[in-house]
């Protein structure tokens, strides 16, 4: 059991908070009920086993804040500081997903390159000045998803950078494209799972098999005989 829940109890209520009250926007402090999730994160992780260097996660979780701040007052107005932001939380959890050894065979990791690249020739035509911007962070976001299937550390970061990449997909579809109050809901329902599972899965065991599940006995170890 986690003997200090508090943080962790702290960023689901508040995650759970501004999904619900999105929609009211904007209200005083919405920007810090939108940031106290990442925020509540990094205090729980402070201290913990981090599966590579603990400022790179730090760092990544503190940028997070910083982006939800930024976007909170308009995916569309700040776009650019929201984008800056998190481009740095993608590089410091690629820097510690890339850093283990590979642990899923090529194919089932380099091909997701092609999606991004269909995906932004689809809504290409929708954007603005901005585009290049955006077709930049797209690609670093795929590379840490690349990153979380490759380490198959457990199933919680590879969900986790999954519903990171719908997150932000649906947030670029929702700006340029089609603007909807349910798929600003789905935003941030997968955005917030996804941090929370990111988080879970790089401050936990890795096992030998990278599933989460207990490692099995190595059959190069003779069983203990009694005398």
């Amino acid at each position: 059991m986690d003997n200090r829940p508090l943080p962790w109890l702290l960023a689901l209520v508040a995650a759970i908070a501004y999904t619900a009250v999105e929609a009211f926007r904007p209200f005083p402090f919405s920007w810090l009920l939108k940031a106290l999730p990442a925020l509540a994160l990094l205090q729980w992780s402070l201290g913990r086993t981090v599966l590579g260097p603990r400022p790179l996660l730090y760092l990544a979780l503190a940028a997070a804040a910083c982006g939800d701040i930024a976007l909170d007052f308009g995916h569309n107005s700040h776009l650019v500081p929201g984008l800056g932001a998190f481009s740095l939380t993608q590089l410091c959890l690629c820097l510690l997903l890339w850093r283990h050894p590979a642990g899923r065979p090529s194919w089932q990791w380099v091909t997701l390159p092609a999606g991004t690249l269909v995906f932004l020739w689809l809504i290409w035509p929708y954007l603005d000045g901005r585009a290049p911007l955006l077709a930049l962070y797209s690609l670093l976001l795929t590379a840490m998803v690349m990153g979380a299937i490759r380490a198959n550390l457990n199933w919680q970061s590879q969900l986790g950078a999954a519903l990171f990449l719908i997150s932000d997909s649906m947030i670029a579809i929702d700006t340029f494209v089609y603007h909807s109050q349910l798929g600003m809901t789905t935003i941030f329902v997968t955005y917030f799972a996804a941090l929370m599972l990111l988080v879970t899965g790089l401050t936990a065991p890795r096992s030998e098999s990278g599933t989460g599940d207990p490692a099995p006995p190595s059959a190069a170890t003779p069983p203990h005989q009694s005398p």
